[in-house]
């Protein structure tokens, strides 16, 4: 996750179309706006746009701000092969077309 001039390594503990909760014991302010990698086997990296909604002991909860249409469909095919609940994964996406440019 890099913000401002900072880079920070996180873990996932959890990844949605909407957002993400990274692990880490670094402090970022909310509403920081942060730009993260995520690594994926067998797919290649995605950037991601999103900003600090919560913070706790053990990390942040993100929400991301906007997608490209490519790094949506990466994303989502994270999700799916994460996943075995097709029907949350379309309510997300219909919730999620507004902030793909």
């Amino acid at each position: 996750m890099r913000y401002g001039n900072e880079v920070v390594i996180c873990n996932t503990d959890n990844l949605s179309l909407r957002g993400m909760y990274l692990r880490t014991e670094h402090e970022i302010p909310l509403d920081t706006p942060v730009v993260v990698t995520v690594y994926h086997t067998n797919q290649p990296s995605l950037k991601v746009n999103a900003r600090v909604v919560r913070k706790e002991e053990k990390g942040v909860g993100l929400q991301i701000n906007n997608l490209n249409v490519s790094s949506f469909v990466q994303l989502r095919n994270i999700i799916t092969e994460n996943s075995s609940d097709s029907g949350a994964i379309m309510r997300e996406t219909y919730k999620m077309l507004k902030c793909i440019c």
